[in-house]
């Protein structure tokens, strides 16, 4: 193999892997990452009354897709807290919550709700998703 074609080949590798790097990244931030099994989750994080944010969304629905990056941030910005994220379409704990629509945001302390977000507002969703928040 001479150099120019070994050149053009570690080159295309290179963007392709640019590429891949640049789409997972894209899709991490704007793909809700549900909880696996979020009633058993929810069931765990009762029993050490752990702090827990539920997060409802639904594949879907436009107004999640709106505010799928700031959730994210929201999460990643506080990791005192569990958050889990569940899907309406996957799970029915929705019903449990009397949530009607999406996205819904709902803060536990000890199991008990203590306080509620439902739209679309960045601030209001910074809010809710703040450490703070429970305090």
């Amino acid at each position: 193999m001479n150099i120019k074609q070994f050149t053009k080949e570690i080159t295309v590798l290179i963007l392709a892997l640019i590429v891949a790097v640049g789409s997972y990244l894209l899709w991490d931030r704007h793909t809700y990452h549900d909880t696996a099994n979020p009633k058993a989750a929810l069931t765990k994080a009762s029993k050490t009354k752990a702090a827990t944010t539920l997060i409802f969304h639904k594949t879907g629905c436009a107004d999640c897709r709106a505010v799928v990056t700031d959730v994210n941030r929201g999460i990643r910005n506080n990791a005192n807290t569990d958050y889990m994220v569940v899907d309406t379409k996957d799970s029915d704990l929705y019903k449990r919550y009397n949530v009607v629509s999406v996205p819904t945001i709902i803060k536990l302390h000890n199991g008990h709700e203590v306080s509620r977000y439902s739209g679309t507002n960045k601030a209001e969703i910074a809010n809710i998703l703040a450490d703070e928040a429970m305090r």
